[in-house]
């Protein structure tokens, strides 16, 4: 074995922060103190592509926190080109942006700190620069040119793709991310012409970061568009534009259309005149793997549909040349992951069938699951209840559970196992997932969902879900807890002082509690800036509703180390809590972030939570004798 140290001369000190193979051969580029470097060969000497990186300043080829968990979602910020000849990179410049302080509290005999670049709503954002430099030869750079609506200060680059040796495309955002240009880059002049302008659709989740595929030739290109389908409202599909114009006479054309949603862009075969994609097709919940022919005449085939058992949600990912693609299972049933030829995908290899995990859970009494879809205000609010076993004929306390990210549909056929799935087939909790009017599969009209509102629209919604849950003859209505993590714990403690004593206690793990004080690309998206949305950001704030959890029951956990929610929203809630009284549970992780690291303190929150809301919602005889005297006394 030969090892080789990647460590620069001018760095001996430093830190590796990032490494990645390139197309071709062995190129290797990697990021040290914030710069990019270059092997054309493992063996041959490191070309320094840039000079401009500081630390906590000025990042090349990585992103910082925002880019990392609002914008791009992933680390490494640099594309290669298919031929490995130019390489693409962002420098995101935090030299205005201001700095978040996280406190470490252990090992020490004083605390040590973190300083990061962490931009709150209204506060100056990165401003961003997208270059290219051409590896071949002498390293030369230029910078890609934005559209004149989207100068680099106050603007987001979400989706950066090559669509051939010479040409990118590139997504840029405005700040409050409501609009979207697609524009397409010429490498070898840095010049940027506009090609398709849209609003953005806050519900469709990846719509930020989805790839448009291009044609080889790159005359035309295919990207998700909403189409009107009647009376239905609008579905998300497959649309062709043409690359080269940015007329906005010309119609998109669509290659597919009905009532569900293309959820996923797979792959393009021109050789076979098909474009591969999934959808929602079968079912709002589920996700096959379907191909349409690119004449646009709607004939699609589902590549996925019965092709095995308890499968029907499902990720994939395409070879380069589209003749093979991995298929992953990811539920009902137990996961696996399978590798099938394209041009007869019932001829597969097994890569994993976690065949261990399935025999174990034969053994075992799981909770049958039941979807249920709910009409409200000409829209559909979909609902997944995992019941315990034997649920029928017996009365069962109901945990709802809120998901952490707006959007995002928690509503899914996918598998899932942990302390939630423990509560219930163990302890008999029914569970509830609520997916509200915001869905991306459900057809909704946009022109009728005010962002402003985020908070009091969703929480109407799944109120009015939790009631009729409460009708059910197998639901308790008198033991109903609610359980959300960021955004869902926020939205989870709003619920409480919306209601008077609905729900007999709430569990929630580092909530939001005042959006001023939250990350600006997450605030912003949702409630524009402060400055000019300033009633918005009060009627969303928890802070001022303190008095309505005055005698709520519910348990606050939060990491101290925590870089997105940051325990600076706990601090402010527990300050209020502590002046009116309020009767609260806390369970602080100390250096913890938002997701918790060391395996122990998973485990003592799973612990804790279980533990929590099996004392809550144990059926307690002398106070369902109170009740029924109440009510009695109340008939008379």
């Amino acid at each position: 074995m030969e090892i080789t140290d990647l460590t620069p001369s001018e760095e001996d000190t430093s830190v590796l922060q990032y490494a990645a193979w390139g197309p071709q051969g062995n190129q290797l580029v990697y990021v040290f103190e914030n710069d990019i470097y270059y092997k054309p060969d493992v063996s041959s000497r490191a070309m320094r592509l840039t000079a401009t990186g500081r630390n906590g300043m000025v990042v090349n080829g990585l992103s910082d926190w925002t880019y990392e968990e609002e914008i791009l979602l992933k680390y490494p910020a640099f594309w290669w080109a298919k031929d490995g000849a130019r390489l693409a990179y962002l420098s995101i410049n935090n030299s205005a942006t201001p700095f978040m302080e996280i406190h470490h509290f252990l090992g020490g005999i004083y605390p040590s700190n973190v300083l990061y670049p962490y931009p709150k709503a209204g506060s100056r954002i990165p401003s961003v620069s997208l270059f290219v430099v051409n590896l071949y030869g002498p390293a030369h750079t230029l910078e890609m040119i934005p559209p004149d609506s989207h100068n680099s200060r106050d603007s987001y680059i979400s989706m950066v793709s090559w669509i051939s040796s010479t040409r990118l495309a590139v997504r840029w955002l405005n700040r409050v991310q409501n609009q979207s240009v697609l524009c397409v880059c010429e490498a070898t002049t840095g010049a940027c012409s506009e090609r398709h302008q849209m609003a953005m659709d806050f519900w469709h989740n990846n719509q930020r970061q989805e790839e448009p595929l291009f044609t080889a030739d790159g005359s035309l290109f295919y990207l998700i568009l909403p189409a009107k389908q009647g009376a239905r409202g609008e579905f998300h599909h497959i649309a062709s534009l043409p690359a080269q114009t940015s007329t906005p006479s010309v119609s998109p054309r669509f290659l597919t259309s009905g009532n569900w949603d293309v959820t996923s862009l797979c792959a393009l075969d021109e050789e076979n005149d098909k474009i591969y994609f999934l959808s929602t097709e079968e079912s709002r919940q589920s996700r096959h793997l379907y191909s349409v022919e690119l004449g646009g005449v709607f004939h699609r085939q589902c590549l996925t549909c019965n092709l095995f058992e308890r499968c029907s949600f499902f990720k994939v990912d395409f070879s380069p040349n589209q003749t093979y693609f991995t298929l992953y299972c990811l539920g009902p049933g137990v996961p696996k992951v399978t590798i099938h030829s394209t041009s007869d995908p019932s001829r597969y290899t097994v890569v994993e069938d976690n065949s261990l995990l399935a025999v174990s859970l034969e053994t075992k009494r799981l909770s049958e699951t039941v979807f249920q879809t709910l009409s409200s205000d000409n829209s559909d609010l979909d609902m997944k209840i995992s019941l315990p076993p034997g649920y029928e004929g017996n009365l069962h306390s109901l945990l709802i559970i809120i998901d952490s990210i707006p959007g995002r549909q928690s509503v899914t056929e996918e598998f899932a196992l942990g302390w939630p799935e423990v509560l219930s087939s163990l302890h008999g909790v029914a569970l509830a997932w609520i997916d509200s009017r915001s869905q991306v599969s459900q057809g909704q009209k946009s022109s009728t969902l005010d962002t402003r509102k985020l908070g009091s629209l969703r929480i109407k919604d799944k109120l009015g879900v939790v009631e009729w849950l409460m009708q059910l003859p197998y639901i308790d209505g008198r033991r109903i807890a609610v359980y959300g993590k960021g955004f869902g714990g926020y939205l989870g403690l709003k619920m409480l002082t919306a209601t008077d004593q609905m729900f007999k206690c709430a569990a929630v793990m580092a909530p939001i509690t005042d959006f001023k004080l939250y990350s600006a690309a997450f605030s912003e998206r949702y409630l524009g800036l402060p400055a000019k949305e300033e009633h918005s950001y009060m009627a969303a704030s928890l802070l001022d509703d303190i008095h309505k959890l005055k005698d709520e029951n519910f348990l606050l956990a939060h990491g101290t180390a925590d870089a997105r929610v940051h325990f600076q929203h706990s601090a402010e809630l527990l300050s209020r809590l502590v002046k009116v009284e309020a009767n609260y549970t806390l369970q602080l992780y100390p250096d913890e972030g938002h997701s918790l690291r060391e395996e122990r303190s998973s485990q003592h929150l799973h612990r804790t939570l279980l533990h929590y809301l099996q004392n809550c919602l144990k059926y307690d005889p002398f106070l369902a004798i109170e009740e029924e005297e109440e009510d009695d006394e109340e008939e008379e």
